[in-house]
């Protein structure tokens, strides 16, 4: 009989003890692989939100308010910029770095989900987070000419029971009283499940949104006085001159059309570096927009500069040119923040749990070393049979490891169907879809880490065992 099953044998003789103990080793593993995964996940999703588009263009203030109200509609939008901004960006002043410009204005809610009035570029220029088109559930995206229609989330759509042809009504406020609701939009569209906040958001006919709105403040024109500046900009012969804003006759325009922000898709950008291709992939993903070939036309100090001169060219030029903006990287924004809120706490959770796996260690040295008084004339039986004092102790760390792997596969399974158990729930309130195989990389070093934890803690009943005096064990 070998070594393995002898310490199997030894382990199912006090199954009761050593099935307590794996228990609360399986226990603390689930912990830290529900919190891997669940932060993971969410991690990957909120990392996720602003991709589809590489700039945002709004009003001057906190970088992170602009991106936070924007792509996950859980903040206060910050102050309009002009309506001419974003008809600017769709001329040929533009035309080499932008490849699409959309439109959005905030401000109303219904039913407490964000109403976004936008244009039909939104279903058809910016991709899901995913990479893939956006698609319909039910109908199909409104057009320019459906000024009162609207295309709602999935998540809104279900939670209110919403169908296509239903009347939808919404507010500053999101209220429910006649008096603070705008007058009716139809719904066309329902999105199919993005994974991203615009699974409970409204998107309405940005022209129907502004109409709702002039009622109060009386018609609203839109000041095309920047478009006339570049015109005679350019007849000068000044291509590049700065614009200026100009102030429009009061007479034609008493109230500009206002916008929230801008999502800008920039054309691809193409640098030559010289990297690897694990480093030109790390650097995609971190710069969105860039296409970069792998070359040895440059040295590795210049690589960063040509790729952040890519990236970054637009954003200057914008904020140099539109006085009132600001050009935000949103996918730079959220991964910051995350970095430094998100994940903090989420090494803060994992430690908590690996205290948990450490205190269930202790408890499984505790528990064989307690069973070693019990055990001595077992042991000095097998020494006076021949087995070597090696042979004794490896027996007592096989048993260790034994006990933390059992409880260490235990726990990834438990852990991964917490996961699955509670991903409705995870659905409903944040929006992310768990699945039972969400694998994380760092889960692999768990299996390792036990047996390591395992080899320490049954070291001490280990040496206890090498050092049993046989002849003093045998006595009745």
């Amino acid at each position: 009989m070998n070594l393995i099953k002898i310490a199997l044998r030894s382990v199912q003789h006090r199954s009761l003890a050593s099935g307590l103990t794996a228990l609360s080793i399986s226990l603390g593993v689930a912990l830290v692989v529900t919190v891997l995964v669940i932060n993971g996940v969410i991690g990957k999703t909120f990392r996720q939100g602003a991709q589809g588009y590489d700039l945002i263009l709004g009003a001057k203030g906190s970088k992170l308010q602009l991106v936070l109200s924007t792509v996950f509609y859980n903040q206060e939008p910050l102050p309009p910029i002009p309506y001419r901004y974003y008809t600017l960006l769709n001329t040929s002043r533009y035309s080499a770095e932008v490849e699409a410009a959309i439109p959005i204005a905030m401000g109303d809610r219904y039913q407490g989900a964000p109403v976004i009035g936008t244009t039909p570029d939104y279903f058809k220029k910016l991709i899901r987070p995913d990479g893939k088109p956006y698609s319909f559930m039910q109908g199909e995206s409104f057009k320019n000419s459906d000024i009162f229609a609207a295309v709602v989330g999935y998540t809104t759509a279900k939670q209110h029971r919403i169908k296509l042809g239903d009347k939808i009504r919404f507010g500053h406020n999101g209220g429910t009283r006649d008096d603070d609701l705008h007058e009716a939009f139809t719904v066309v569209g329902i999105l199919d499940h993005t994974g991203s906040p615009n699974d409970r958001a409204v998107f309405v006919n940005l022209e129907g949104f502004y109409q709702q709105h002039e009622g109060d403040e009386g018609p609203l024109k839109v000041d095309y006085s920047l478009l006339e500046a570049e015109k005679d900009a350019r007849l000068g012969g000044a291509e590049d001159a700065p614009v200026e804003e100009t102030e429009a006759d009061e007479d034609e325009t008493p109230h500009e059309r206002r916008l929230t922000a801008v999502l800008i898709v920039t054309k691809e950008q193409d640098a030559q570096v010289a990297a690897t291709m694990s480093q030109i992939d790390q650097m995609m993903e971190n710069q969105p927009g860039v296409s970069i070939d792998e070359t040895q036309l440059i040295s590795k100090h210049q690589r960063r500069k040509v790729v952040n001169t890519a990236v970054t060219a637009l954003q200057p030029k914008l904020e140099g040119e539109l006085l009132e903006a600001q050009a935000v990287a949103p996918v730079q924004e959220i991964a910051a923040f995350y970095q430094d809120v998100i994940g903090n706490i989420q090494y803060i959770l994992i430690l908590f749990a690996v205290q948990v796996i450490i205190v269930a260690g202790i408890g499984m040295m505790v528990s064989i070393y307690n069973s070693m008084n019990e055990r001595r004339q077992e042991i000095a039986i097998m020494r006076a049979l021949g087995a070597r004092r090696v042979t004794v102790m490896s027996i007592i760390l096989l048993e260790s490891i034994l006990l933390s792997l059992g409880g260490g596969i235990l726990g990834v399974l438990i852990g991964h169907s917490l996961v699955w158990g509670l991903s409705p729930l995870i659905m409903e309130y944040s929006n992310v879809m768990v699945r039972f195989w969400d694998f994380q990389p760092a889960e692999l070093i768990l299996i390792p880490g036990l047996v390591a934890m395992a080899s320490v803690v049954g070291y001490l009943p280990a040496v206890i065992a090498y050092r049993t005096d046989v002849a003093q064990s045998l006595q009745p």
